[in-house]
């Protein structure tokens, strides 16, 4: 049968897959069925997603042949279906399939959602999360929330291919008509709100990842039907963060939640290979199972499902990240991730209930709640009604924390955090953990401080404990992010007259610079020296000017350097070429001829400036020589120019107002020029 025709079948005769065998959805109970439209929508033109239901089981050889026939497995949909992308020119007719088609929209809409209305396009305002499929870019993700007018919600903990959006149910609910939706389902309240939130990507199987749809994974250890089930457990290693005997407690009181609840007897099993065994440790990185570990942050831990549908003896096995602050009844908790994880290894997915404790997200959690007890009695027997007890509520739930709102981000290496607390029996403690090794005690009960939480570069989770005299405890946290200081700014200096920088040409027999140096708070001292041999110091940060440096004939390299309270240095050159005049023939006849005089710098005769001073430079020549520069300003104040073919008024004071400056250019006879200047000083 060729594709297209497999297609048209899939679209004609979508209701079958409610009540096709061979996949277990949590939607396969019809309760959405009355709404019958197909997936029209997609943003990857060419292929769709697809469910291939197999004979058998699919494993690693059902997935590599897929692969090379450019078919991409994105889910294991137990019992017996791959979720995978599909191009249209894909070859299928000689594949060993049972049924091939595309999940309608219903079928991705979480029943809890469905009880909330969301298929009833009321005009409620909702949040949900929406699961695509894991070869779906972010960026198309986005797309469809911008193109459906949804808001998206700021949650940065959030497993890679999820998204929190919020808006009416009318328009949430055509998200399920998209060929990229996997699956809608409910947000707890940390994810709507921001809250920083610890993620759980699911358990393993050898065929790939199952998605948030599946409610149960396998039939469980006892195998087909509700029964018993005997399960072995062995702890392979252990972390250094808690004592050996603090770890078995911690996992022994987990796995005793579970069968209080279910007929699941655990005992301790003599190897990690036995059959039908639970093996706990905690591992770094790379440790063989195909499955890396991140690192700190991310992913805290996997499992692998029961048998079947994983082989022995990793079926079961359960791996925490030993690079995690692991702890007890706070941060990263290890009772309430083992709980969640234990779960995992005995065949349940993740749960639509925010409150469960297999929800996708971590949560502190003392016992199972009724959404969890319900899940694990589809798998196995429930335990005689005479010893079953009532699930244990949380210590104390009068007990709350609060914690005053920080900033979310610092640049200091330490941030104080106050509170209160309320409800609870008598006094107390509030303890505290920045996630990253360090931990404290509060100042203070009902109202109480924290002076000096360190936090290094990077995010920073800090979890606030309250513990009142009956031992209940109430636990809050905040992420705070530390910024990386700005590098300081480098010291720089440069040369700004008589040019910024290359060879300047002198007959002059001295030569003086000037520019700026900084940053100005940093500098703490700047001297010249000359190529020929001479130095000496400069006065005036951050603009400079040297004293008149004498030049040699011929080749003056000048270099000025600034140096700060560190040692560092700057530096800057310029070369001077020094040729000295010829002397004058005796003229044959006076001379009358007047020089010839050019203001270079400022560029107009009026000019405007806010600077208290300026530097003035220009050029003069004469038939004979130009003997010198001399000035003339208002207020009766005058002086010599430095140089004279080549000249410079260093630092010329300006006061506020027009300040008019005549400058006159000299010969031996006699003869002048003069050039005048109105700077008005703002």
């Amino acid at each position: 049968m060729q594709l297209r025709n497999v297609l048209t079948l899939a679209l004609g005769t979508g209701a079958m897959l409610l009540a096709q065998p061979g996949v277990d959805l949590k939607t396969d109970s019809g309760r959405a069925a009355d709404r019958a439209s197909s997936i029209q929508k997609r943003r990857t033109a060419g292929q769709w997603h697809m469910l291939l239901v197999f004979p058998q089981p699919p494993g690693r050889g059902e997935v590599e042949v897929l692969e090379a026939r450019g078919i991409h497995v994105v889910q294991f949909v137990p019992e017996r279906g791959l979720m995978a992308s599909v191009p249209e020119t894909a070859p299928l007719e000689d594949l060993p399939l049972e049924w091939v088609g595309r999940l309608r929209p219903e079928q991705k809409v979480s029943p809890a959602l469905v009880d909330a209305g969301l298929l009833g396009f009321g005009p409620a305002e909702l949040s949900i999360l929406v699961e695509f499929y894991s070869d779906v870019a972010r960026a198309d993700a986005y797309a469809i929330a911008v193109e459906e007018q949804l808001t998206v919600l700021d949650s940065p903990d959030l497993l890679a291919w999820q998204l929190a959006l919020r808006g009416p149910a009318s328009r949430l609910a055509k998200l399920a008509e998209w060929d990229e939706v996997a699956y809608l389902f409910p947000a707890s309240l940390e994810v709507t709100t921001g809250q920083p939130v610890e993620a759980c990507a699911g358990a393993y199987t050898t065929a790939g990842r199952v998605g948030q749809i599946v409610a149960k994974v396998g039939e469980g250890w006892d195998g087909p039907g509700k029964g018993s089930a005997d399960i072995g457990y062995v702890f392979s290693s252990f972390t250094g963060r808690l004592s050996a005997g603090e770890i078995r407690t911690e996992i022994s009181r987990a796995l005793e939640q579970w069968s209080r609840f279910a007929k699941i007897r655990f005992t301790l099993s003599p190897s990690a290979l036995a059959l039908r065994t639970i093996n706990f440790l905690f591992t770094t990185g790379d440790h063989g199972d195909g499955y890396s570990f991140d690192g700190r942050g991310r992913t805290l831990a996997h499992t692998f499902y029961p048998s079947p549908p994983n082989p022995e003896p990793i079926a079961g096995d359960v791996h925490f990240d030993d690079d995690e602050p692991w702890q007890i009844g706070a941060g990263i908790d290890l009772f309430s991730v083992a709980l969640h994880e234990i779960g995992h290894a005995l065949g349940l997915g993740h749960s639509d209930s925010p409150t469960a404790v297999m929800y996708p997200y971590y949560r502190h959690v003392y016992a199972l709640n009724n959404d969890d007890i319900a899940a694990i009695r589809e798998l196995y027997a429930a335990q005689d009604s005479s010893t079953t007890p009532t699930p244990a509520p949380p210590p104390a739930p009068g007990l709350e924390i609060a914690i005053e709102q920080p900033a979310a981000a610092t640049a200091s290496a330490q941030i104080s955090l106050a509170g209160v607390t309320t409800g609870g029996a008598g006094s107390g403690q509030v303890n505290w953990t920045n996630g990253r090794g360090a931990s404290g005690v509060a100042r203070g009960w009902r109202s109480w401080s924290i002076d000096a939480i360190p936090v290094d570069i990077g995010d920073n989770l800090i979890t606030i404990t309250a513990v009142d005299s009956a031992n209940a405890r109430a636990s809050k946290q905040v992420r705070i992010t530390r910024q990386a200081a700005p590098p300081p700014t480098p010291l720089s200096i440069r040369i700004l007259s008589p040019i910024p920088a290359g060879s300047y040409a002198s007959s002059a027999s001295s030569i003086s610079l000037s520019g700026t140096a900084g940053p100005e708070g940093r500098l703490s001292r700047i001297w010249w020296s000359s190529s020929r041999g001479s130095g000496g110091s400069i006065n005036g940060t951050p603009n400079w000017i040297t004293s008149a440096i004498s030049l040699e004939p011929g080749l003056n390299r000048i270099t000025v350097t600034a140096t700060d309270v560190q040692g560092s240095a700057a530096d800057a050159s310029l070369d001077v070429i020094y040729s000295p005049p010829s002397p004058p023939s005796p003229p044959a006849m006076p001379d009358t001829v007047a020089p010839a005089l050019t203001i270079l710098y400022p560029p107009l005769s009026i000019y405007n400036t806010s600077s208290p001073a300026i530097t003035i430079t220009g050029s003069a020549s004469d038939n004979v020589a130009v003997t010198e520069v001399n000035w003339l300003g208002s207020s009766s104040r005058s002086g010599k120019a430095i140089g004279t073919t080549n000249w410079l008024i260093p630092d010329f004071p300006l006061l506020p107002g027009i300040n008019t400056i005549m400058i006159r250019a000299h010969d031996a006879a006699g003869n002048f020029s003069w050039r005048a200047l109105s700077i008005t000083r703002n």
